[in-house]
């Protein structure tokens, strides 16, 4: 009998070696076609961002997509240009940049309405060996998750404190079953947003990257030890809150599955449970759906390892 061959085997291409170890999965709003949160990476260096479009805006330069890729092209400059500048200086030069860029775009009436101007939250994770840098700025998160399923979260708390109590009339309207498109909810959404985006960037608020330079001091950073079998999260409030806000699962204990479960199924249940509440009575909440985005980061040391080579 002649003798059989194995087919010869190549490795794998860098695409799908980072593929390996990096998972990037984005759930848009129903009837839209793309997801306005951004994420992405390079080397070690990750981020996402979620944009926010400014209440009631007139025009292109409040639009949270755009905002959010001008922050985005924003810190890439200065990563490539800066790579080992400690991340709250580079957000902070990045923003410089935003405010010009924003001002530029932007008419004279909006320049005037704080409340049109769009915004966006920013998480950033540096991973170098044994260690993360990170940093969050609004109400996305970040967690870290260990083998045995420990979690350790980084959070900007003070968006969600500042807020509280600001939203009990739009709540209750949706409570009270008279749902999304009622005047009486539109009016008190409207009401309520506005008066946050009037008093964000505030020393007695809480601070998200807007059209205006922001001060490296008003990021939340942290140093956190790593081990290669840890695995990096990144969310943004769709993905990070949907799970408790609907009733289906405690923070800690969506992040684990997040981490080591079903990622893809994760997402599904949030927008499976949103359309199951269309009408915000049952869990109201101030719009009835959001867009989802989460990185996760595994096999830290074999990612370290394509980064050192110019793959990630």
């Amino acid at each position: 009998m002649a003798a059989m061959h194995r087919p010869a085997t190549s490795p794998p291409s860098p695409e799908a070696a980072l593929a390996l170890h990096v998972q990037i999965l984005r759930l848009p709003k129903p009837g839209r076609a793309r997801c306005e949160d951004i994420a992405g990476g390079i080397d070690r260096t990750w981020w996402l961002l979620d944009g926010a479009t400014g209440v009631n805006a007139p025009d292109e330069a409040c639009d949270s997509g755009w905002f959010a890729e001008a922050v985005q092209a924003a810190f890439l400059t200065q990563l490539a240009a800066h790579p080992n500048v400690p991340l709250d200086v580079m957000v902070a030069q990045a923003s410089q940049i935003v405010e010009q860029t924003f001002l530029q775009r932007a008419s004279t009436a909006v320049r005037e309405r704080v409340e049109w101007w769009p915004s966006s939250t920013m998480v950033l994770a540096r991973i170098n060996p044994g260690q993360l840098e990170a940093l969050v700025l609004g109400d996305s998160d970040l967690a870290v998750v260990s083998a045995d399923g420990n979690v350790r979260t980084i959070r900007d708390q003070r968006h969600n404190d500042f807020c509280a109590g600001f939203y009990d009339e739009v709540y209750s309207s949706l409570r009270a079953g008279l749902g999304y498109e009622s005047t009486v909810f539109q009016t008190a959404l409207v009401k309520a947003v506005s008066f946050e985006r009037r008093h964000r960037n505030r020393n007695d608020s809480y601070f998200v990257l807007a059209p205006q330079a922001i001060d490296p001091a008003h990021c939340v950073r942290a140093s956190l030890p790593l081990t290669p079998d840890d695995t990096i999260v990144l969310l943004s409030d769709g993905a990070a809150r949907g799970h408790s806000l609907l009733g289906l699962s405690a923070p800690d204990a969506a992040l684990r599955e997040f981490a080591q479960g079903d990622p893809v199924k994760m997402l599904q249940a949030i927008r499976t449970a949103e359309f199951a509440d269309f009408t915000g009575q049952g869990f109201p909440r101030g719009t009835r759906h959001d867009d989802a985005t989460i990185v996760c980061l595994r096999q830290l040391d074999r990612l370290l390892n394509l980064a050192d080579s110019g793959t990630a």
